[in-house]
């Protein structure tokens, strides 16, 4: 099994060495950005298992076999996946303000991941090392460098941050699965007679409470998620040198 994970590392690795290393020979008929994308589109319509290297070639208009001159197997296709997201993405200028910059940030890799729902089992716990996953974790340090913080404050801070939106990410996709197409006039009539019902019954306050004084069931998606950012960060805030 060793040997069989250290094979696995070994051609993820390949797949950004091998590409920092051609600096000769003929130039390849596609580039690693044209099968990364086309390989993002099955994803995003069939979803990542239905990503394989026939599928990724006959919508580039090639056979299987060519695509092996660029990436070893389907792992290192998602590898390229992964770090392509990355790329795409338009990330505003660095203001200066740590937390409007993390914010951004956050907000960013909320945007990326609910745009593409495979994407969290990519990003979680993968050690991806591609050029643009290296440049935005250059960027995200940088933000931190100079609150007076070790390097393991900065990089734990920076992996606090991308895990829990990781995590409210996957929240937001399990609702949306969970409720599909309804919306919030369908829910209530569903739902609202069993919602009524406990509340009457005076056994749940706090729910009680919730339904009626609470704002963010009642608020668009993007405002819960900057509020509940501005608490994470507030949290940071607190732990800084003073």
């Amino acid at each position: 099994m060793a040997g069989t994970s250290e094979a696995r590392l070994s051609a993820l690795v390949r797949v950004w060495g091998d590409q920092q290393r051609r600096t000769r020979g003929p130039a390849p008929a596609y580039s690693r950005e044209q099968i990364a994308d086309a390989a993002i589109e099955i994803a995003d319509e069939e979803g990542l298992t239905a990503v394989t290297m026939r599928k990724v070639a006959a919508r580039l208009g090639t056979g299987a076999m060519s695509l092996y001159r660029y990436v070893a197997n389907k792992e290192a296709l998602v590898e390229l996946m992964a770090d392509r997201i990355l790329g795409r993405e338009e990330w505003p200028e660095l203001s200066g303000d740590w937390k409007r910059d993390l914010g951004d940030i956050a907000c960013g890799q909320r945007q990326a991941l609910l745009a593409h729902p495979w994407l969290s089992r990519v990003w979680s716990g993968r050690p991806t090392m591609g050029p643009n996953m290296l440049r935005g974790f250059e960027r995200s340090m940088s933000i931190l460098d100079g609150l007076g913080l070790g390097i393991d404050d900065m990089f734990e801070t920076i992996a606090l941050v991308n895990t829990w939106v990781d995590g409210y990410v996957q929240n937001e996709l399990a609702t949306r699965d969970f409720f599909g197409d309804a919306d919030d006039e369908e829910v209530q009539r569903a739902m609202g007679p069993y919602v009524e019902s406990i509340i009457e019954s005076g056994e749940y306050p706090y729910f009680a409470r919730v339904i009626a004084e609470a704002k963010a069931p009642h608020e668009d998606p993007e405002s819960r998620f900057e509020r509940a950012l501005a608490r994470i960060l507030a949290g940071i805030e607190a732990t800084l040198p003073e």
